[in-house]
């Protein structure tokens, strides 16, 4: 009878999830929707077919971000990295991360757990573990570095408007998060209450702080391949901007990650941020020196940008095969 109602209870959790997902997914569609409406469908599609030149240049510099994705999370793994991961698993890895991040809930925090699940049979659970838990605290920190030239330039461009003020405090709160996440990793009394709940998950908790205190309590290796990852989507956005004939330069550019990285926070649960960013877009337009319709134009190629590397995410499994695990493996 307690196992009936154990898994009606997980039924019904399930339901909901998928429920809260699938009215995330609607309010999402019926937001571009609306946003397509009121530009012209007509109009943007012109908008759209003169920028699809630009899309091979800009889906180059996304496998360099995936690239650099995987660096941050090799540098994660600390000195014994070169010892753990072969290089192909890692980049096959890196590959299904970068489509999970773009359509999975808190996408980042998938990303990682999935990189942790193909890493963890040659590196062990514990090193995978604290990889992953690094790798979304130097997201956070990093993004929150960026921000600060982000809200600087969003503030020459338009003074102390909403979308400065969003970045100053989107500066503060990721800073802060992806510092305490990095220091709950390494807190005493994360490993005593784990303990406390089972002694299989006090050890596993101790085995991944040992790992996690390898490295300092902001890894500068992980923090600097993010950033450059972050830097190379600068420069997307300057592309996709003279691509859709927006105002180009640093700044612009500056403030169109920002206002990415914001629609990204606020739409952590949306899938894939379907009509988030068109929002944040359209909503940010005559700071980022567009019409409504370019801006609006930007969020829609990013968005065939991430359907390209979901697809390709969801190619390397099939025609990709992993070599196999060692025999003998880290500490789990």
């Amino acid at each position: 009878m307690e196992r009936h109602e154990r898994l009606e209870r997980t039924a019904v959790l399930s339901a909901l999830r998928w429920g809260v997902r699938l009215a995330f997914a609607a309010l999402g569609i019926g937001i571009v929707v609306a946003l397509v409406r009121q530009v012209g469908a007509e109009t943007l599609c012109l908008i759209l077919r003169d920028a699809a030149p630009w899309l091979p240049l800009v889906v180059v510099l996304e496998a360099a971000r995936v690239g650099t994705d995987a660096l941050a999370t090799y540098a994660a793994y600390g000195p014994d990295a070169g010892k753990l991961l072969p290089i192909r698993v890692l980049a096959r890895a890196a590959l299904v991360a970068r489509a999970v991040s773009s359509i999975a809930p808190a996408g980042r925090t998938a990303a990682e757990a999935t990189k942790a699940a193909f890493l963890a049979p040659w590196a062990g659970a514990a090193a995978a573990t604290a990889a992953a838990a690094t790798g979304q605290a130097v997201t956070l920190v990093s993004g929150g570095i960026l921000s600060v030239p982000c809200a600087a330039a969003a503030y020459v461009i338009s003074g102390a408007s909403p979308i400065t003020m969003a970045l100053v405090l989107h500066a503060a709160l990721l800073v802060t998060a992806g510092t305490g996440i990095r220091v709950a990793m390494r807190a005493p009394w994360l490993g005593a209450l784990a303990g406390r709940l089972s002694r299989r998950a006090g050890a596993h908790v101790h085995a991944m702080q040992a790992r996690s205190r390898e490295t300092s309590l902001l890894p500068p290796g992980p923090i600097a391949a993010t950033l450059l990852g972050r830097a190379i989507q600068v420069a997307q956005y300057a592309i996709l901007a003279r691509a859709v004939g927006a105002a180009t330069g640093v700044s612009r550019a500056l403030v169109a990650e920002g206002a990415s990285m914001v629609a990204l926070a606020v739409g952590a649960f949306v899938p894939a941020q379907v009509g988030v960013s068109e929002g944040a877009f359209a909503w940010s337009a005559d700071v980022l020196g567009a019409t409504v319709p370019q801006a609006l134009a930007i969020a829609l190629l990013g968005h065939a940008l991430e359907a390209f590397f979901v697809a390709v995410g969801a190619l390397v499994p099939l025609l990709w095969r992993a070599p196999a695990p060692p025999d003998e493996r880290p500490e789990h």
